[in-house]
């Protein structure tokens, strides 16, 4: 079985930090792709150096600025960004998105710069991918201005319920769930890993944060992502090498990488 990772920050700290022995444990748990996420410029910068240096290990990236650190670029999206964007190991823009939580950025600002990296991904055509957190319905608002149709859209780490399924559906998002679904208290998670559409459904990490069971207290890195996919199949009622072949067709039609089962 070849898992992928569809959402890491391995150019994060701590992973960043020992990231070729991060890289070495993914490949030996059978992880065959790893999209490593930019959540700002410096960070965008070193997610496309990765998936260079680590091409043969299946690293590819994503470019763009979290909504935390929407006010550094409530400007507008800067030219070296936009740049690291038409590398050819850059497959989406962002994350990007709503972060009512903590409010790191005013919520004004959040807004413009996601309609920012919506408007540069539908100039560029590459996928987005969004961060939402208690701020659903600001976020549907807001992609309602654009022509989504033409998009495609990444809820990560989907953190929506069961309640915004069918405004999911009506989107034509993907949604990829994370390591919470795997803690014991989060049933509706594994509700919603159940009904997602299976050619909508991606597994992810989010690492270094959000570790799965059973290393939960401990760092979380792309290795572990095979802890999702079990937490997964079991909701889902199928087999994990069912699931695996699911996610590596819906990854390589999304991001357009080549499928592992081929």
């Amino acid at each position: 079985m070849r898992f992928i990772d569809t959402h890491c920050h391995i150019n994060c700290d701590p992973l960043r930090l020992e990231v070729s022995a991060v890289v070495s444990r993914a490949r030996d748990a059978g992880v065959g792709y790893m999209l490593a996420v930019g959540s700002d410029l410096a960070t965008s910068a070193e997610a496309v150096e990765l998936a260079h240096a680590y091409e043969g290990e299946g690293v590819y990236a994503a470019v763009g600025v979290h909504p935390h650190e929407s006010k550094t670029v409530a400007d507008g999206i800067p030219e070296d960004l936009t740049k690291l964007a038409r590398d050819p190991r850059v497959v989406a823009v962002g994350e990007t998105g709503l972060d009512y939580y903590y409010d790191h950025s005013p919520r004004d600002v959040q807004q413009k710069v996601f309609r920012h990296h919506a408007q540069w991904a539908l100039e560029t055509g590459k996928p987005l991918v969004i961060h939402v957190r208690d701020a659903m319905e600001d976020a549907l608002k807001l992609l309602g201005e654009f022509p989504v149709a033409e998009m495609s859209l990444v809820f990560h780490c989907y953190a929506g319920g069961l309640q915004y399924l069918n405004a999911m559906k009506d989107l034509g998002a993907y949604l990829s769930i994370g390591g919470p679904v795997t803690w014991p208290k989060n049933q509706e998670l594994r509700e919603v890993a159940s009904c997602v559409p299976e050619n909508r459904l991606f597994c992810e990490t989010d690492s270094p944060w959000l570790t799965p069971k059973p290393h939960r207290g401990k760092t979380n890195e792309p290795a572990y992502v095979r802890f999702v996919y079990e937490e997964i199949a079991k909701s889902r009622n199928i087999s994990v090498g069912d699931l695996t072949k699911i996610i590596d067709a819906n990854a390589a039609r999304l991001f357009g990488w080549r499928p592992l089962c081929a």
